[in-house]
């Protein structure tokens, strides 16, 4: 519930810094990104009053394992430059000044932007669930795993990096009964996503259990559906994500009090993952 008052402050504060700066004035925009032209300069206060806190916080949270609420931390972007980041820039660049809109003052100013603002978002919204069938037509499916790579923490949970459609048949060969997908959608290319997946396991008799994770997000509600997942399987269980460590950390707080969490580390540890971080949030599931 902590969390999601923060959320709320954050969010709260987001928008009306939005609002106060003038990020959801089309015109102020659109005068910023008119270098060539009759240029408004004053956005770049906003920018680099964005710039300078952030790079303070990447800072900081280089020296933490967990946030201040005791949640894990995302990963930081990759700083590789590719063709997908410079022709979605580019592409970015140019709907934001045609619009003068980009999608968080979208959001903030749905209550004064009138119908341009809606069309904007579902604009917008079409654009997403239409990006990733595009960079697969572009990049082809995605490659085939040759081996696969189960990582057992105990004889009846098994954990793995994201696996293919071809590794199923493999997963019940080895004597799993249930699969469970701890990978949101949006993460991964059609190929992957969970009802091809759940299509392809129950095609062979496994059952096919959809939980996704946010990175950092151990809700109580994840944490219950991955346990009755496991206690309703009829054999072992393999869970994947997109490198394993999700699986792991959830599992680990299936076990919270159960189990001591010494030992719950360190056989996360054994398949290099490591959930130092969790220690306090695996112990309080015991409470």
């Amino acid at each position: 519930m902590t969390r999601l008052w923060v959320g709320l402050l954050c969010g709260a504060l987001f928008g009306a810094g939005l609002v106060l700066s003038g990020m959801t004035d089309t015109l102020k925009v659109q005068g910023w990104l008119d270098v060539f032209g009759d240029w408004d300069a004053t956005l770049a206060f906003v920018l680099g009053g964005a710039i300078a806190p952030m790079a303070v916080a990447w800072r900081v949270a280089a020296r933490r394992s967990v946030s201040v609420l005791g949640f894990g931390l995302p990963k930081k972007p990759k700083a590789e430059v590719d063709s997908k980041l410079v022709i979605g820039s580019v592409l970015f660049g140019m709907g934001w000044a045609l619009a003068g809109l980009c999608p968080g003052p979208a959001l903030a100013s749905l209550s004064f932007g009138g119908w341009g603002g809606v069309v904007f978002l579902l604009a917008m919204a079409a654009g997403m669930l239409a990006a990733p069938a595009v960079s697969t037509r572009f990049d082809g499916p995605p490659p085939v795993r040759s081996k696969m790579d189960i990582r057992a923490l105990t004889p009846d949970y098994a954990v793995s990096p994201q696996i293919d459609l071809a590794d199923l048949a493999v997963i019940k060969a080895a004597g799993y009964t249930t699969v469970i997908n701890n990978r949101p959608d949006g993460e991964i290319p059609p190929p992957w996503q969970a009802s091809a997946m759940q299509s392809a396991a129950e095609a062979l008799g496994l059952t096919f259990v959809d939980n996704p994770v946010l990175p950092g997000d151990f809700s109580e509600k994840v944490i219950s559906t991955q346990r009755a997942a496991v206690a309703g399987s009829r054999g072992p269980v393999f869970a994947y994500c997109a490198s394993g460590n999700r699986s792991s950390c959830v599992w680990a707080l299936m076990q919270g009090g159960q189990r001591p969490t010494d030992e719950l580390i360190a056989t996360a540890a054994r398949f290099g993952y490591n959930l130092e971080g969790l220690r306090d949030l695996i112990e309080a599931q015991g409470r």
